[in-house]
C-alpha cells in the first residue's frame, strides 16, 4: 500500500469513528431527548469506521511486510 493511500485511507477510516463518538457523547450528554435508535446508528458508524481502520492498516501492513 503506498504512502498515499494509507494517508488517504486512514481520513477515510477515521472520519466515521470520529463523527459516531461525537454523536454518542452529544446524545449521552447533551442532547435533551434521544431514542435508542439514535445511539444504536452512532454506535454503527463507530464501528463501521473501526472494522475500516483494522481491515486497511493491521493487515495491509503484515500483507506489505510479507512482499504480498
Amino acid at each position: 500500500m503506498s504512502p498515499i493511500r494509507r494517508t488517504i485511507s486512514l481520513m477515510f477510516a477515521l472520519a466515521p469513528i470520529v463523527v459516531g463518538l461525537v454523536a454518542l457523547i452529544y446524545l449521552l450528554f447533551f442532547a435533551l431527548a434521544w431514542k435508542g435508535w439514535m445511539l444504536m446508528a452512532a454506535g454503527f458508524v463507530t464501528a463501521l469506521g473501526c472494522m475500516w481502520l483494522w481491515e486497511d492498516f493491521p493487515k495491509a501492513r503484515a500483507k506489505s511486510s510479507e512482499g504480498g
